[in-house]
């Protein structure tokens, strides 16, 4: 599902490393560690976003194996860049589906929305929270589907949530919901008041 590319151009002080992401064949986003050729290694400058553990993940690798330390990072940015798609392709593609706004944090390893599914002349509101623990990892460790408005559901509709939450952990987000558009699931697509 995930990919990423590693190029290298040396500099006056050592080598200037470029971690491309991709996840489901899209090339997405490029960043770069400088890094100084001398005892010890050092980080001169980077791109990465100040959420991902880059100097926890230099302190465990980047003196003792430097291929494990851009292995570590290009996960970690990796599932970064592919949790953020995921996220953008929710709100982008099927933003029609929620019933309010999607919640993120900034490093997509938090993800809470609502969306109402119909079955037969009712409908229920859904509220998913989606829990990436793992962060070198695209898809979310904890999923939680709950629903407003009773205290417990009917049969059917337990059915239907204990599915959509098994979905959730087993998908990207994005493809959940284009599965329930190919099954015919009747996502309710009128205005919430």
């Amino acid at each position: 599902m995930s990919s990423q590319r590693l190029s290298g151009k040396l500099t006056s002080r050592g080598v200037c490393v470029c971690i491309s992401t991709a996840f489901e064949g899209n090339l997405l986003d490029s960043y770069f560690v400088d890094l100084v050729i001398e005892k010890p290694l050092w980080i001169h400058h980077h791109s990465i976003p100040a959420f991902i553990p880059l100097e926890r993940i230099a302190a465990e690798h980047l003196q003792t194996d430097v291929q494990r330390f851009l292995f570590s990072l290009c996960e970690h940015l990796n599932a970064y860049s592919g949790r953020k798609y995921q996220a953008d392709r929710l709100q982008s593609d099927f933003a029609t589906f929620l019933t309010g706004p999607l919640q993120r944090n900034s490093l997509c390893n938090l993800l809470s929305f609502t969306y109402k599914v119909e079955l037969g002349s009712h409908s229920f509101p859904f509220c998913t929270r989606l829990l990436y623990k793992d962060l070198t990892k695209t898809l979310p460790t904890d999923v939680t589907v709950t629903y407003q408005g009773m205290k417990a559901l009917p049969a059917l509709w337990e059915e239907h949530r204990a599915s959509h939450e098994a979905l959730f952990c087993t998908k990207p987000v994005h493809q959940v919901f284009a599965s329930f558009a190919r099954e015919g699931e009747k996502l309710d697509l009128s205005p919430v008041s």
